[in-house]
C-alpha cells in the first residue's frame, strides 16, 4: 500500500460513481414587477429544458434544466392570491415567464410569503413601476388616445408623388469637384 491511502480507492467512498445520478438542484433567481391586476415573473436562464410552471391560488411551483443543473421551487406560497384560469406562463430560449392575474387589485409588498427566498427574488426594473404611478393603473391623465383613431385615414405628403417617376440616375447627381 502506498503511504497515506489507508487502503481507500480512487472510487467515491468505496463506491462506483452512478451514471443514474440527477443532476444537482439549485433554487432559480427570479425577477419580479407589478401591475393593478398583474404579477409578471421572469427566471431568464438560457436554453432552459425540460420546463414546468404550476399555478395555484396562492403557490407557485417551477422546474427546469440548464445544462447539467436542475433548478427547482416546489409549491412557494405566493404573499397574495391569483386567478389561475386567467394566469399563464410561457418558456422560449432565452427565458421563462409568468404572468399572473391577481385575485384582488391590490399592492402586494412581496412576491413571496416565505421570506426564506428573499435573496432568490429581484426586482425586474425594466417593468417595474410604483403604486402611485400612472402607468400601474395603466391611466394617463390629460391623455385621450380614443381621438387618435387610424393614422393613415390622412394622405401622406409623398402619397401623390409616384415614385416608378422620379429619376434617380447619375444625372441627379452632384458632379464631383477635382
Amino acid at each position: 500500500r502506498q503511504a497515506g491511502s489507508h487502503g481507500r480507492s480512487r472510487r467515491c467512498n468505496g463506491r462506483q460513481p452512478d451514471a443514474t445520478r440527477q443532476a444537482p438542484m439549485a433554487t432559480p433567481t427570479l425577477m419580479w414587477a407589478q401591475r393593478e391586476s398583474t404579477v409578471y415573473i421572469t427566471w431568464d436562464y438560457v436554453n432552459a429544458k425540460d420546463v414546468k410552471v404550476d399555478l395555484g391560488e396562492k403557490s407557485i411551483s417551477f422546474r427546469a434544466k440548464v445544462g447539467d443543473k436542475e433548478f427547482v421551487m416546489d409549491s412557494v406560497p405566493l404573499s397574495n392570491a391569483i386567478v389561475t384560469k386567467d394566469s399563464k406562463w410561457f418558456a422560449n430560449d432565452r427565458c421563462v415567464q409568468a404572468i399572473l392575474s391577481k385575485a384582488d387589485k391590490e399592492w402586494w409588498d412581496s412576491l413571496l410569503a416565505d421570506k426564506g427566498y428573499k435573496k432568490f427574488v429581484k426586482a425586474d426594473w425594466s417593468r417595474w413601476v410604483e403604486e402611485d404611478d400612472d402607468a400601474y393603473t395603466g391611466h394617463f391623465p390629460g391623455m385621450d388616445f380614443s381621438a387618435a383613431g387610424d393614422w393613415d385615414d390622412e394622405p401622406d405628403s409623398d402619397d401623390d408623388v409616384p415614385l416608378d417617376d422620379l429619376d434617380i440616375g447619375e444625372s441627379s447627381l452632384p458632379a464631383e469637384e477635382d
